[in-house]
């Protein structure tokens, strides 16, 4: 009785084990590609300088001067929505962060990065 219990506790710990581990694959709405919008926002001091995004199944890369703020119009992504950009700031207490933005709303939010030379990024 003693190895039965055993073995049942045994198999009942693996189940647990397993099913909890699973993989939830929540990556969107399975019926097609999302449509997100892309924002980068500097302090008053910076200077964006690269931008790189997801669009559908292929990156985009800007160069230039873009000032403090830029925003893409709304593309459509296919999976995953990754935005990522870098900036020059004037002093030590510049910043920059980027949002990715659904239906006009953030979803998601970049940490603050503060320096002179400035990188941000995030995914969605």
């Amino acid at each position: 009785m003693k190895r039965l219990t055993t073995l049942l506790l045994a198999l009942f710990s693996l189940t647990l084990i397993f099913s909890s581990c699973s993989k939830d694959d929540d990556n969107g709405d399975p019926q097609g590609p999302k449509k997100v919008q892309y924002k980068i926002i500097g302090s008053n001091d910076v200077n964006i300088t690269t931008i790189v995004y997801m669009e559908g199944d292929d990156y985009v890369t800007k160069t230039g001067d873009f000032g403090k703020e830029w925003t893409s119009p709304e593309v459509s992504v296919k999976q995953i929505a990754i935005i990522t950009a870098n900036a020059h700031g004037t002093t030590d207490n510049s910043t920059l962060k980027c949002q990715i933005l659904v239906n006009g709303k953030v979803v998601k939010e970049s940490g603050v990065s503060t320096g002179k030379i400035l990188t941000t990024n995030t995914s969605y």
